[in-house]
């Protein structure tokens, strides 16, 4: 059997100075990519549930939205057809006084589907939703740059 001694180098192969990309070495890049970064400007969608107006226990914080029996919440057809109408990813902003002007509030159907599918300030619609009380009722809004005429 043969044994073969793998060289180390600490060099940055692959760097292109001129260029300002990282390339596999072995071909030369055929794909360059740009990224085209818009300012926040327009209206805004925020999308927020506030907390019931009293304390929920452990096991209410624990359940699902839809078996609270809260009036006035959409059924979970409802919030299901509402996701179909939001983009499939979304990344939140942080919204300051100048900007909370020209924000319009989500419908409760449309604030349930990205709520329960958002970590951080990231909505991706195909993920798993999370309709426990504790996630949609965590008092964070998740606000967005408007997008057409949804919601």
């Amino acid at each position: 059997m043969e044994k073969i001694r793998i060289g180390i180098n600490t060099g940055f192969h692959g760097f292109d100075p001129a260029a300002g990309a990282l390339h596999n070495m072995s071909v030369p890049p055929r794909t360059r990519f740009e990224a085209v970064v818009r300012p926040v400007t327009g209206q805004f969608v925020v999308f927020r549930i506030d907390s019931p107006n009293f304390k929920l226990t452990k096991s209410q914080l624990a359940r699902s939205v839809f078996a609270l029996g809260f009036s006035g919440f959409p059924s979970i057809e409802e919030v299901e057809a509402a996701a179909l109408s939001i983009p499939a990813f979304l990344i939140g902003i942080k919204l300051d006084d100048s900007r909370k002007a020209s924000c319009r509030q989500a419908t409760t159907a449309a604030a349930i589907a990205v709520l329960s599918r958002r970590v951080g300030e990231i909505y991706v619609r195909s993920r798993q939703p999370d309709y426990s009380a504790k996630h949609i009722f965590s008092g964070h809004q998740f606000a967005v740059e408007a997008w057409g005429e949804a919601l």
